[in-house]
Formats: C-alpha cells, structure tokens, sequence
C-alpha cells in the first residue's frame, strides 16, 4: 500500500472510531485561542460530521438532558486576540457556528500585548543569554511578572509586534460587534492573572472587576474562562458570587452527565492542528484519562478534590 493510501486507511479507522465513541456522549467543549479564517474552518469542516454546534444560550439545556443521536460542541476562544474578529468570527458567521468569546478587560483595546507575546519577542530574538522560562514567570504574581517582562523588553529594546492580529487584542467596539452578531463574550480575568498564584483578595477582584467592565460597556456576561485552566474550588465559588452561570476549565475530557454549569472542562486545540490532529486529539479525549491538563497539573485531575488537598 503506498504512503497516501496508508494516510486514508488510518483516517477511515479514525473517523469510525470517532463515531463509535460519540454513541451516547453528551457533547464537547473545544478551548481556542487565535485561529485564522483558514483554521477554524478546518476545525469546523472536521467536526461537523460528528458533532452538533450549540451556542452558550442551549449549553444549560443540553447538559441537563439525556445524550441525543448527535453529541454538541461548543466552540470557545480565550485571549480574545484581533484576529477572532476579523477572521474567526466572520468565517463562523458564514458557516453558521455559534461561539464564545473570552476577553482580558484590563488589555482590551490597548496597544499592549499578553505577557508571553511579549516574552516570546524577546525569546525569538536574543539565543545566546539566559532568560527566564514562561514555567518561571506563571510561578508569580501577574504584577511581578508584568514588571520582569517590562525590563526585558526595555533592556533588549524588543516588543511584540501588535500589526500582527494574532498578538493584538481586540477593542469594546470588536466585543460589542461579535454579541450584535450573536456572539457571547465571557471574562478571563482583568490581567491575564493565574489566580491560584495571587492572593485571594486579588484573585477574586480579577473576577469581579472583569464582569464589571465587561457589563459596563453594555455587554452581556455569563461565563468565566480561568487563564490556562488554573483554578480552585474557592475561585469557582467567587465566579459565582459575581454573578457568573459558569466556569470553563482545561481538563481534556468529554462532558459527562455529572458535569455542571458551575466548572466544565474544555479540550485545547492548536491554532495549527490539521484535521487528522483535531479528530485524533478529539478522540483520545474520550476515556477521560489519557490525556494530561495543559494547566501544568497533568493528571491529577482523575483524583477527587478531598485527595488533591490532602
């Protein structure tokens, strides 16, 4: 058998496979982040034989009842970069595929980059000196970190290139575009922060001061992203004392029917991921146990929380 027909062959078994496991499966939630028109259309194109697209507004409703022919996703995007609006968001809304949007309120409409953007200029273009990994900086408090990527950035003289759209965030304006075009936008905090690495106080204002500024513009706010899945019990808790419905966290798995509104898990997707990628990570998702949680904390998500504070 030659080499491109070995690559049908094992997208055949992948695609079956894929089939026999969404029998009886509620439904996915798929975590985004910058995918141009080109990439969320390949997403889309490789999930819609399989998959039911849902907006915010049924997730509720599908969650709480029995598994249908068709197992939902939802589409998410956290960071809520320039290019969701001007490429990912016209492609959806020409494909028909409802999404939500989550904005770091404190940058948007700034011309200032996220911290790893930021940090990643300065990686890309200085080799031969030691710089601090991104491991070490989302071990401190987003202020710390703000002002140790600052220095770099001024020692070097090097910053994120904000004509990428890729890199720049979004404005208000672009946020109130995507929810008149039936979009929903959800916070991810004031700052980028990690909130497990901030005291409880600044934890919880980056919570409730992103769904102020948000509801301040006129928009509406139901849902929490946590940056990189970074969570606890208790900032849940404090999503939901501000008013919040839900919470999305990185834990890589399928819904299940003990999943709530309150803390859901997402599956991370490259921005880059081919169709063969999307559908195999898609897949190994299902047993709920292969797959380690881009939050740092690999697996650790199999065990109770009663365990995990012990």
């Amino acid at each position: 058998m030659s080499t491109v027909g070995r690559k049908k062959h094992a997208n055949r078994l992948l695609e079956r496979a894929l089939r026999i496991a969404a029998c009886g499966a509620h439904g996915i939630i798929i975590n985004n982040h910058a995918q141009c028109a080109k990439q969320i259309r390949v997403q889309v194109e490789a999930l819609v034989p399989f998959f039911e697209f849902i907006g915010y507004g049924e997730l509720k409703t599908r969650l709480e009842e029995r598994p249908r022919a068709k197992p939902f996703c939802l589409l998410t995007f956290d960071d809520g970069k320039a290019v969701n609006a001007l490429e990912t968001a016209p492609e959806l809304r020409r494909l028909g595929v409802p999404a939500v949007f989550y904005i770091v309120t404190g940058l948007t409409g700034m011309r200032r980059a996220l911290w790893f953007n930021r940090l990643t200029a300065v990686r890309h273009a200085v080799v031969n000196e030691p710089l601090p990994d991104y491991s070490e900086l989302e071990a401190i408090g987003w202020r710390e970190r703000e002002q140790r990527v600052d220095a770099l950035c001024s020692r070097y003289e090097i910053d994120a290139d904000l004509d990428d759209p890729t890199v720049r965030l979004m404005s208000w304006e672009d946020a109130a575009q995507l929810e008149r075009d039936g979009f929903e936008i959800g916070s991810h905090t004031v700052d980028h922060a990690l909130l497990p690495e901030e005291d409880a106080e600044e934890a919880e204002r980056q919570i409730t001061e992103s769904v102020r500024q948000i509801r301040q513009h006129g928009l509406r706010c139901r849902t929490f992203a946590f940056p990189k899945g970074r969570l606890t019990s208790e900032l849940v808790c404090a999503a939901h004392r501000a008013g919040l419905e839900s919470t999305m966290s990185t834990v890589p798995t399928w819904i299940r029917r003990r999943d709530q509104l309150a803390c859901l898990p997402r599956l991370y997707i490259k921005d880059s991921a081919c169709r063969r990628d999307v559908l195999a990570k898609i897949l190994a998702a299902r047993p709920g146990c292969l797959l380690g949680n881009p939050s740092g904390e690999g697996r650790r998500y199999l065990m109770p929380e009663s365990r995990r504070k012990a």
